[in-house]
Formats: C-alpha cells, sequence, structure tokens
C-alpha cells in the first residue's frame, strides 16, 4: 500500500533524515495502516499521508536542539510547537506539488499542526495518526532507539512507557496493540536476563 503513497514518501525523504525520522515513519505508516483496518470509517487517504508527513517539521529544528523538545525529559515545548507547524507548512508544499485533493490536503495539514501538542483529536482520522505516531515507541525499534537517545535504562524506559497508554492512545485497539507490544519487550528483557538452567 505504500506505493499508493510512493510520491509523497519521495518529497518527504529529505526531511525525514533526522532525529531517526525515517525508521520512525516507515513503522507509524504500517502501525497506521493495522489501525485503518479496524475503522473502515476512516480516510485511508488522509490518515497515511499524515503519518508520512506528520514529522517532517523535525528537519527545521536544529539537532542539537531536537532532544529538548520531546520525550520524558522534554523541557523546550515551543520547540515541539514549532515543529508541527513547519510539518504543516511543508506537508502542504508537498501535497501542493502532486495536486492533491485541497480540501484533503487542508485536513492532513491541519492534523499534522498539533499532532503532539492538542490534547482533542480534531476526528478519528486525527486519532488514528496520533495513535500510529505514539504506537512506534512500543516497538522493539522505538524502544531502543528512544532509550538510548533519552539516556534511560532500557527497564525503566518499558515501566515509564506503560504509565503513558491510557494518556497517549485513543483508540481501543491501539491501547491493546501498545500493551501486547510492552508485553513483548518485557518478556524479552526477562529472557535476556534469565540465568541459563544447569
Amino acid at each position: 500500500m505504500l506505493s499508493r503513497y510512493a510520491a509523497i514518501l519521495d518529497l518527504a525523504r529529505p526531511y525525514l533524515d533526522t532525529r531517526s525520522n525515517d525508521v520512525h515513519t516507515s513503522i507509524a505508516f504500517r502501525l497506521a495502516l493495522q489501525l485503518l483496518s479496524y475503522y473502515p470509517e476512516a480516510d485511508e487517504s488522509v490518515v497515511a499521508p499524515a503519518v508520512i508527513l506528520h514529522d517532517v517539521g523535525w528537519k527545521m529544528i536544529p539537532e542539537e536542539e531536537q532532544l529538548t523538545a520531546f520525550g520524558p525529559n522534554m523541557s523546550n515545548a515551543d520547540l515541539r510547537r514549532q515543529h508541527e507547524k513547519e510539518g504543516a507548512r511543508i506537508a502542504g508544499d508537498i501535497l501542493n506539488q502532486l495536486n492533491y485533493d485541497p480540501k484533503k490536503a487542508e485536513e492532513i495539514m491541519a492534523i499534522i499542526d498539533g499532532h503532539d501538542s492538542r490534547e482533542t483529536p480534531l476526528s478519528l482520522n486525527d486519532k488514528l495518526v496520533k495513535d500510529a505516531d505514539k504506537l512506534w515507541r512500543f516497538t522493539r525499534e522505538g524502544v531502543e532507539i528512544d532509550h538510548r537517545r533519552f539516556g534511560i535504562a532500557r527497564e525503566v524506559y518499558l515501566v515509564w512507557l506503560e504509565k503513558q497508554i491510557d494518556a497517549w492512545m485513543n483508540t481501543p485497539e491501539a491501547k491493546r496493540i501498545a500493551r501486547q507490544q510492552l508485553g513483548l519487550r518485557s518478556s524479552l528483557a526477562l529472557a535476556q536476563n534469565r540465568p541459563p538452567h544447569l
């Protein structure tokens, strides 16, 4: 299905080579498709591009300042907000280049402009984008990248993640997937620390 949105991804790539956003976007896209399968009434042609483009604005934030704007030690909410605004602007430019449906482009930009800072989702489409974005943190890649860049021990980070599920997730399916992924991460951690059988 990504091939359907390949032109959007191609134009987004130059903006995704920071903050591991290339990896993040690929995994969030897969998770968005999984969530979309539960909600046929949602608009894939809004959700999928919004997920691909939601973090392009980080490219406009100096890399040395990015870690202050997200994660458990966030200290600069203004920069987080700036990446949303810049992301909406860049997304609009990309979608305009591709002659994307203007009404859908407007909705995509609105979703991006607030996907992290907005507490109440605008719509079901927004809920699915927000959930896919946060669900990445519970995947194997998300856990490994984030606990290292935040400088938090893996086990401590897993405990912190568990406490965020109900606050972060908007759909019951996202909560279930987050807990399932967290269970896999915790089981693996236990297995790796288990002494060998004698």
